[in-house]
């Protein structure tokens, strides 16, 4: 699979232009998503990209490879990092390189500094991570079929729930059944996250009233996890008669990604969680309409708290009140928390094109938790879910 030259050409020339309006003369491409979305190929190089004029591949390894897969050139072996002004003045011009843009938001510090300091110490470096991201938000017809493939994966992770899910079964049984159910799928078994100290592994499988339990992770649903090193997701409990089981996962296909909650009720579950399930069901129907190019993301954010807060299910929305996250929605594609997200505050003006997951979830202590999610396309007629899976609470 590769990455068509189209793709490539058009995403460079959107990002050159938002270089140009920020009086930036260059920029160096450094992080794995970025590069691959860049160039194609994921390897340990320097994209050179100047505000105008053709951009310039480093690669320290693998040269073969990169040569294999991108149509980015020229594409030059790196054996030092000294090679690095050099190449980036022949792409520029010597003396045209006052302003250059690196990726600040992910780039560790010590590196940073050894950048500022030794290879480029009379220019001023200045942050492009949100550029990168503005250009990323906009998902072409080539991704989003790729994210529609995710859903896909995420499509026969849901239909084999049923088959596996039985009383005795621990949450961490059935999540390594339905991992192996994705990995035959196509599921590529990681998902990238651009956040610091934000981890993603496989997805939340949670039952009953440890599924209530937060977690460090920013997200509305914990779970105890197995381990201290790794505190979220499945824990060693036995699902039991009566339990809501929420199967969260994070797929990807070809790097692209699809998020993707459903319920399951090991018999009947309990009478205030299928109410409020059936309300998340008109939740989602009502964002599906309303959220339309041009709305805010902020105000929909806000629009949806006071839905829920008008229904009288405010308690426990999107986490426990002491750990309760603030947005509803996050932008998805190559990374689980692109732009845009539908948060609290956010000014980001919907368009056709982008992506989001929308999980809107409820906490019950000491019953679980409760809510469904879909990866949402945003058209001009309101969204398109690439989840097809069935979003009925399923009786099992």
């Amino acid at each position: 699979m590769k990455v068509p030259m189209s793709e490539i050409a058009n995403r460079l020339a959107t990002f050159q232009a938002l270089l140009g309006g920020r009086r930036i003369d260059a920029a160096i491409i450094r992080q794995n998503t970025d590069l691959y979305y860049f160039t194609g190929t994921v390897q340990d190089a320097h994209l050179l990209v100047p505000a105008a004029g053709e951009p310039c591949f480093l690669v320290r390894r693998d040269l073969e490879r990169a040569t294999r897969q991108s149509p980015i050139r020229p594409l030059l072996p790196m054996t030092s990092i000294k090679q690095l002004p050099e190449a980036l003045f022949n792409c520029c011009g010597r003396d045209s390189v006052r302003r250059l843009g690196m990726e600040l938001d992910v780039l560790p510090a010590a590196s940073f500094f050894f950048y500022d300091e030794k290879v480029f110490p009379k220019q001023e470096i200045v942050d492009i991570g949100s550029l990168v991201r503005q250009v990323r938000m906009i998902k072409s017809a080539w991704e989003i079929d790729l994210m529609r493939a995710a859903g896909g994966i995420s499509l026969a992770v849901a239909d084999a729930v049923p088959g596996l899910l039985k009383e005795g079964i621990t949450e961490t049984e059935l999540a390594i059944e339905l991992e192996r159910v994705a990995r035959r799928a196509g599921h590529l078994g990681f998902s990238r996250v651009r956040a610091f100290n934000l981890e993603i592994f496989f997805g939340h499988i949670l039952s009953g009233p440890d599924a209530a339990l937060p977690s460090y992770c920013d997200s509305p649903t914990g779970g105890p996890g197995v381990s201290p090193a790794f505190g979220q997701g499945a824990g060693e409990r036995s699902i039991q008669a009566g339990d809501l089981v929420s199967v969260d996962t994070m797929l990807n296909h070809h790097g692209y990604l699809n998020d993707q909650t459903r319920n399951f009720a090991l018999g009947e579950a309990p009478s205030n969680l299928a109410y409020t399930y059936a309300f998340c069901r008109e939740l989602h129907q009502w964002v599906r309409e309303t959220a339309r190019p041009g709305v805010v993301a902020g105000q929909l954010y806000d629009a949806i708290v006071k839905w829920v807060a008008d229904a009288g299910l405010a308690e426990g929305f999107m986490g426990p009140a002491r750990s309760a996250v603030s947005f509803i929605g996050h932008g998805l594609g190559l990374e689980v928390d692109e732009f845009p997200f539908i948060a609290r505050g956010q000014t980001t003006v919907l368009a056709e094109g982008m992506t989001f997951a929308l999980e809107p979830k409820w906490s019950y202590p000491g019953l679980g938790i409760v809510g469904f999610e879909n990866t949402y396309r945003v058209t001009a007629s309101g969204l398109e879910s690439f989840n097809q899976a069935s979003e009925e609470l399923i009786v099992v």
